[in-house]
């Protein structure tokens, strides 16, 4: 396992909602509180989510975000030379037509993470090729699941 990197107030997304609930019993494992503590004194605003907003029990926030690091991989050129002409048809339409032809090469050639679900995604449609062998990306690494910003 690869060592977890710590959390950096530059490593917060620009529109990431932070939550300013300090008394909530998960502000110590949640990026958006995390995020808030942060932040530097020079800094003057921030999009938060409304306090009012949050009216259920603080245990099931439908907003809170783990700051357990997660894997994220790069790149399947490895997996792309071992199908078959016919697999790799199938594969590569298949991913195409669920995303589009630019972020099909940018993920294929590692320009951009596959979050664990986009590998998932992935592994599934080479799985419906009928591939049989031990699916490994080209590279992995750890960091924070920022998910959606909202």
């Amino acid at each position: 396992m690869m060592k977890e990197k710590e959390l950096a107030f530059s490593d917060i997304p620009r529109n990431f909602l932070w939550c300013i609930n300090r008394q909530c019993p998960k502000a110590a494992t949640c990026l958006r509180q995390l995020a808030e503590r942060l932040s530097p004194v020079t800094l003057v605003s921030c999009e938060t989510i409304n306090p009012n907003h949050l009216t259920g029990p603080a245990d099931r926030c439908p907003y809170f975000r783990s700051n357990k690091q997660v894997r994220y991989a790069r790149g399947f050129l490895g997996i792309l030379e071992n199908l078959t002409t016919r697999q790799k048809r199938f594969f590569t339409s298949r991913i195409i037509n669920n995303s589009s032809r630019r972020t099909y090469y940018r993920i294929r050639n590692g320009e951009r993470a596959l979050s664990p679900d986009e590998q998932q995604n992935i592994i599934n449609v080479l799985k419906e090729c009928g591939v049989t062998f031990a699916i490994e990306f080209d590279a992995y690494f750890e960091d924070y699941d920022w998910g959606s910003t909202l």
